[in-house]
């Protein structure tokens, strides 16, 4: 089962720091834009978790999300933004089905405890499809 992690930020910065903070903890990877995080999940997928910046160009955060569960329904998705208010986060949560919306400046335990959640919760949608494939063929 993956313990993949894509982090999506147009920042460089921001993503060589997440990187390397992470680097050994988990499997990372990264891209720059909504555009190319679609492109690697169909290319290098499945993911067990996204986390995107809200305000990227060209498709925002709560787009990609979107798209993301629209194309890999069973990948966790979280918000990583400066940008932490009130209707961002209603609409990340109600179209882009969000399970962890992180302010930036995030710490580095805080950050890693919501990774680990989000690893967690797909390993768990991953073992409930199975059962259900299973059920499904004593019907």
């Amino acid at each position: 089962m993956t313990k993949k992690i894509l982090f999506v930020d147009d920042e460089p910065n921001i993503l060589s720091g997440l990187k390397r903070l992470f680097h050994g903890k988990f499997e990372c990877e990264t891209a720059n834009s909504g555009a190319e995080a679609l492109a690697k999940i169909r290319s290098d997928g499945p993911f067990a978790v996204v986390v995107a910046d809200m305000q990227m160009p060209g498709m925002n955060g709560v787009d990609l999300l979107t798209a993301i569960h629209s194309e890999a329904p069973r990948t966790v998705r979280m918000m990583l933004t400066g940008y932490a208010d009130r209707p961002t986060a209603i609409e990340a949560v109600n179209k882009g089905h969000v399970f962890n919306f992180l302010s930036k400046p995030c710490s580095e335990s805080q950050m890693k405890a919501a990774l680990e959640a989000g690893i967690e919760l797909y390993r768990m949608n991953m073992k409930i499809e199975e059962i259900q494939g299973t059920l499904r063929s004593f019907e």
